[in-house]
């Protein structure tokens, strides 16, 4: 009896006992990269797609398990995507899906963000290239002069976490109006630039920002500069991006600290507020 009534309290405990509960997977880190400069491990692929989108992508998506964070981009007035392919074609490599507006009148971020409503669709999709495999935690948002300002604008949907303007200027709402995104903002600007001159074009928007800004003015580019391949920005744009959208702690050391990367870097002029 005394044996029965031992099977039968285990039994019972078992039965009590709360149901173990699987813990969600942290997807891998993407692979480190030595150089920001370099091209990274993916191979890109390049099409047209969705509500007038030029969307760079690495060519097989999901390896691994991760999902990729997703950069959208607006083109200075007047210009196209193939004119910044080297610096879309170089995010993608390092893992970025990078959505483009195929417009040259960027600035009111519209054309981005529906670029970003057409991947979340396919994201959302059961099937396909996308299916599931974006990480739509974290966006952010670029662009190049009008475009900048279009990077800006978007930045004040919730669903773009960070932004990062080359040399921001162009239509729209006047300067210090449109830079009221809330989360972290690299704002890029040309000494030699005459077209959007830092001190006119981007220090009302350092002034005026209602997040954290780290301003990095380098020396001799003009205001074409970012054009191709990114100029002197590509770097620094892209270890922006592997550190607010991929936590990439090597990324990190670029922009935190007083001896942070990008402020010893010969060229440099560093802001922060």
């Amino acid at each position: 009896m005394l044996l029965r009534a031992l099977a039968i309290a285990a039994v019972l405990a078992t039965l009590a006992a709360p149901a173990s509960v699987a813990q969600p997977q942290t997807p891998p880190a993407f692979p480190a990269v030595p150089d920001f400069s370099a091209p990274g491990p993916y191979s890109v692929v390049g099409r047209q797609e969705g509500p007038g989108c030029s969307i760079f992508r690495p060519a097989v998506l999901g390896e691994g398990g991760r999902k990729h964070p997703v950069i959208l981009w607006g083109n200075g007035t007047g210009s196209q995507p193939a004119n910044y392919a080297g610096l879309l074609s170089h995010w993608a490599r390092q893992g970025f899906v990078v959505a483009a507006a195929n417009t040259g009148q960027a600035g009111s971020g519209a054309d981005m963000l529906a670029c970003l409503t057409y991947l979340a669709q396919r994201n959302a999709a059961p099937e396909g290239p996308y299916a599931d495999k974006l990480d739509l935690a974290h966006v952010g948002a670029s662009g190049h002069s009008q475009g900048g300002r279009g990077a800006i604008m978007a930045g004040r949907d919730a669903r773009v976490g960070t932004t990062a303007p080359f040399m921001p200027a162009g239509r729209g709402a006047p300067p210090a109006e449109g830079a009221k995104p809330a989360g972290p903002m690299l704002l890029l600007s040309g000494a030699a630039d005459t077209v959007a001159p830092p001190e006119t074009a981007q220090k009302p928007l350092f002034e005026a920002a209602t997040g954290p800004v780290f301003w990095a003015t380098v020396d001799g580019a003009g205001h074409f500069s970012p054009g191709g391949d990114g100029g002197p920005f590509r770097v620094i744009s892209t270890a922006w991006f592997r550190y607010r959208l991929m936590g990439d702690p090597a990324a990190a050391r670029w922009f935190e600290g007083q001896a942070c990367g990008v402020c010893t870097m010969p060229g440099w002029k560093v802001q922060r507020r």
